[in-house]
């Protein structure tokens, strides 16, 4: 097929990569290995090296071994962005667990639905959301709880302080004393902090990682089942799509919800490939986030463009310096023309624009990160990756540029298919095409252009 997006990427992008045979969770490894002493995680105060956090990961794998949750198993997160996050995912994943990010502010029906398709016997959750879910689990398979606090890793007089403010709100979370439930520090004691063998799950690159739900296109969310390979493609196409993100040099403002695809691949996995420090905060505040930048210097935001237009209109803008951040990310909607030129005149930094879907892991296109863009593009496929317009009404007929169809795209960070739905599986994969169930078209360089979802039939 022709490619004419190929003659516009930077020249520092090849046409296509080598991608390694591993597992996801080599990733953390092999940070652990070249930057040990580099800061991973800061959270309010608390700040998890690498070496630690790859300990922590170890030790959560073989305590969930300890109490019978092995490879093939399903583990459900519902939590917001915080350390326990990151290392219950790589912890589950090292032994071949498949892990399951929830949404935890979902509708308690939904959330419901969603744990009772999944499957998982046991969960990490928050502390802070048990009053509002736990009548939830009665009527779910779940049976072991590790409970994860907000204090749980930060230094004194941090947790001291952050117990008696919740004190004093009333949010105190007493525990029962029951065998299947665990709170988060205790449960890593189970564990131990050498990598699980060979012997006890470790999983191939073409197994799978993570279910996460989207919101789809036809009837309830459904969970994309996406492989080990498909996300460290994923991580691959996008790093070195961005060419100036170094290794061990960067810092990450990571507020994209960690539940979500986009907030796995750029704010949790991207960060641990890069070796990068991740700030991790539960919801955006535009002010919190200026001073946060101001105090840290992150130099990556992954961003929501409703996030960069909170920014471009708070006045108190022009009193921060947020140069320090050398990447930004706006995924989703394209940014209204006057957003775009108001926060790059204002901070002197680009914006970079792009598109994906949760069923291909989810990035496949992206703006020339050095070379011309155009305004209100998607941009272009990233490397390895096909995309091509074909009539809506049959599936299959390819338009010419310049024509309004339904997208179809093709590549190494296409999903495995959907979590238990073999026929919605087989209308969105066909001929080794991901049907995304969007409106585009391409212009004549390849440059593509989102118009709105399909109505569903």
């Amino acid at each position: 097929m022709e490619r004419p997006w190929l003659k516009f990427y930077d020249t520092h992008v090849p046409h296509s990569l080598e991608y390694p045979d591993i597992p996801l969770p080599r990733i953390l490894d092999e940070a652990a290995d070249r930057f040990p002493d580099r800061v991973g995680v800061l959270f309010f105060g608390a700040r998890i090296r690498y070496r630690d956090l790859r300990a922590h990961a170890n030790r959560f794998a073989h305590a969930l071994q300890e109490i019978g949750v092995k490879k093939g198993g399903r583990l459900g997160l519902l939590m917001p962005n915080m350390p326990q996050t990151i290392i219950s995912a790589f912890g589950a994943m090292k032994t071949g667990v498949l892990v399951f990010p929830f949404d935890p502010l979902l509708e308690e029906e939904e959330l419901r639905r969603q744990i009772n398709e999944s499957g998982v016997e046991t969960v990490v959750v928050l502390d802070l959301l048990l009053r509002r879910i736990d009548p939830i689990f009665a009527q779910t398979r779940v049976k072991n709880f590790i409970i994860a606090g907000v204090k749980d890793f930060l230094p004194f007089p941090r947790d001291l302080l952050f117990s008696l403010a919740a004190w004093g709100k009333r949010i105190q979370v007493k525990l029962a004393q029951k065998p299947n439930i665990h709170p988060f520090k205790d449960f890593l004691q189970k564990g131990r902090p050498e990598p699980p063998s060979a012997g006890e799950g470790q999983p191939g690159s073409e197994d799978a990682a993570v279910v996460q739900y989207t919101g789809g296109r036809t009837g309830p969310p459904k969970g994309v089942v996406l492989t080990h390979k498909n996300l460290v493609a994923n991580l691959l196409q996008v790093s070195t799509w961005c060419g100036n993100l170094k290794k061990g040099g960067e810092g990450f403002f990571s507020i994209l919800p960690f539940h979500q695809a986009f907030g796995m691949t750029l704010a949790v996995n991207l960060p641990v490939y890069l070796a990068s420090g991740s700030i991790h905060q539960p919801r955006f505040d535009p002010l919190q986030f200026l001073n946060t930048v101001k105090a840290l210097q992150p130099t990556a935001f992954p961003a929501q463009p409703a996030m960069i237009e909170s920014l471009v209109w708070n006045p108190t803008l022009a009193k921060y310096r947020i140069s320090s951040i050398r990447t930004c990310w706006s995924i989703g909607p394209s940014l209204p023309t006057e957003v775009l030129e108001n926060y790059e005149r204002k901070t002197g930094r680009r914006v970079h624009e792009g598109y994906g879907l949760t069923e291909a892991s989810p990035l496949t296109h992206m703006n020339p990160f050095l070379g011309d863009r155009k305004p209100k593009s998607m941009g272009l496929p990233l490397p390895d990756t096909d995309a091509r317009i074909v009539d809506s009404a049959d599936g299959k007929t390819e338009l010419t540029a310049g024509k309004t169809g339904e997208l179809l795209i093709r590549g190494p960070q296409v999903m495995k298919g959907y979590w238990n739905r073999p026929e919605e599986t087989a209308r969105a994969l066909r001929d080794g095409w991901l049907h995304t169930g969007d409106l585009a078209w391409m212009d004549e360089e390849g440059f593509f252009y989102f118009v709105d979802k399909m109505k569903k039939k």
